[in-house]
């Protein structure tokens, strides 16, 4: 996952993304923390890699694990979503030469309203969401999700463990399941189907 770095890097260069992103986030994108989640979320996404064809991805943020998996996984199409505008712009530059990326929609999840046309689903911030778009999704989509116990301002959902995120997004199978231990909170990742 690091070799990616580089080339997200790069285009830092491009005036036009260097007006939508500040020098801080990029460090928060890149931070050791963010790294091994998405190397979990990466992992669970293997788990169940087999059966997906189309997948939802949301809250992706600035695209960076979109374009690992979308090279990892040609055949499988992905679409973002996030309600952060700005990020459109930048996963769009990062990823738009991939004929498997389908594109990033800026708009919050609950307005969405297409979770049914996919079979797979992604989100790495169940914790900056109510469980309101995991209760649309159709049973036997299967779901790579992410929560933590680290409690701030903007964590409106979080878990106290990973039972706990079980009991809140219950799954009729599970793929994989990891707690990684932090250094100021856990990050529980789930793969599996609803």
């Amino acid at each position: 996952m690091e070799e990616y770095i580089p080339k997200f890097l790069d285009m830092m260069y491009d005036k036009e993304i260097a007006k939508h992103l500040p020098i801080e986030e990029v460090r928060d994108a890149f931070h050791t923390n963010q790294i091994e989640s998405k190397k979990q979320a990466s992992l669970a996404f293997e788990a169940i890699s087999d059966n997906a064809k189309k997948v939802l991805y949301v809250g992706s943020w600035l695209g960076f694990l979109t374009r690992v998996l979308i090279e990892k996984y040609p055949n499988i199409t992905f679409e973002e979503v996030d309600m952060d505008m700005r990020c459109k712009e930048i996963s769009g530059r990062f990823n738009y030469t991939f004929k498997n990326y389908q594109g990033h929609q800026s708009i919050n999840i609950d307005e969405f309203g297409r979770e049914h046309e996919f079979d797979t689903i992604i989100n790495l911030s169940c914790e900056h969401m109510t469980t309101g778009w995991y209760d649309r999704v159709k049973p036997g989509t299967q779901l790579i999700i992410q929560s933590n116990n680290l409690v701030i301002e903007d964590h409106i959902n979080n878990c106290e463990s990973l039972d706990d995120f079980k009991s809140k997004y219950p799954l009729s199978e599970i793929h994989y399941e990891n707690t990684l231990e932090l250094n100021v909170f856990n990050r529980f990742t789930l793969a599996g189907v609803k």
